[in-house]
């Protein structure tokens, strides 16, 4: 398996279609909208300039992606964050493709000297949080959202 920057147009059917699987996994699956527009906003988030994606690879095939969006932090301009958008694996992918994903993106994050922020959705698997902290990661915030 191999950890490599996404090219998006070689790439852009397997980030779609990995980035639907991660919203349809996600509490607020219910606020997408038809494939349509839902192509078009994603598209218009990976093409944001300080957007990254990675995609794991694994016998020619995309078997897993992550996005993060470099930005500075809201209320201190002077530090950068790594605010991860989605990260997803195929089903059936091999067992380390979610941990590998992580640990590039975790090195890509070090090198820019970025903050990470990585989300844990109601919907994640626990083990999430597990991985979440091996990297020094801890909880900081509860979103709390009304949809009516």
């Amino acid at each position: 398996m191999i950890v490599r920057k996404a090219d998006l147009e070689r790439d852009a059917v397997d980030i779609a279609e990995g980035a639907r699987d991660f919203a349809n996994r996600s509490p607020i699956k219910d606020l997408l909208t038809d494939d349509d527009k839902f192509l078009k906003a994603l598209s218009t988030v990976v093409m944001m300039p300080n957007f990254e994606v990675l995609v794991a690879e694994h016998d020619d095939r995309v078997i897993g992606g992550i996005g993060i969006f470099y930005a500075p932090l809201l209320w201190n301009n002077d530090i950068l964050t790594a605010e991860e958008h989605f990260w997803w694996v195929a089903e059936g992918a091999p067992f380390k493709t979610g941990i590998t994903l992580i640990n590039q993106a975790m090195k890509n994050i070090e090198e820019r000297g970025a903050i990470p922020m990585f989300k844990l959705l109601s919907t994640s698997p626990k083990g999430v949080d597990k991985v979440y902290r091996r990297f020094g990661m801890k909880p900081v915030e509860t979103l709390y959202m009304r949809r009516d």
